[in-house]
């Protein structure tokens, strides 16, 4: 269970905001945001398992009416929504408008053979609840690995 309070806006939010603002390079928006929150980034992942390909199509669609190309699957600890977690907001923004899908570990794994982005049990029961189509049963690699 996260510990959602370490995700909580510092009392220096607003000036962390306005740093961003000045920055230019999403190397730079990492940085910035590994110093204000070091565990929050877990990993990147280059796309999803193609056995969820709903995953891959709603990506797909939220980047081309972005006008920009799906770059990675970035998994973070936790995203916290509230008036108080303006930061992780706006850093999940900043990812996502650069291609990035922006997603809890809770809900997605790498596969332990080609590493696309798995999603988890619970994710993989949520889904078979909401009538989506996945594999008969849940594995924590993709069906052709």
């Amino acid at each position: 269970m996260t510990d959602n309070n370490k995700y909580i806006d510092p009392s220096n939010t607003i000036e962390i905001l306005e740093k961003l603002k000045t920055i230019s390079t999403l190397g730079e928006v990492k940085k910035l945001m590994d110093e204000t929150f070091p565990t929050w980034f877990v990993t990147t992942m280059n796309s999803y398992c193609s056995d969820y390909p709903h995953l891959t199509e709603n990506w797909k669609k939220i980047c081309t009416m972005s006008g920009i190309n799906p770059a990675q699957v970035m998994i973070v600890d936790d995203i916290i929504f509230g008036d108080s977690y303006t930061l992780i907001k706006t850093f999940c923004e900043c990812f996502t408008r650069a291609g990035f899908s922006v997603r809890r570990k809770k809900e997605y794994i790498p596969c332990e053979n080609c590493n696309c982005a798995v999603p988890t049990e619970l994710m993989w029961v949520l889904f078979k609840e909401k009538g989506i189509k996945v594999p008969e049963k849940w594995n924590k690699k993709c069906t052709k690995c």
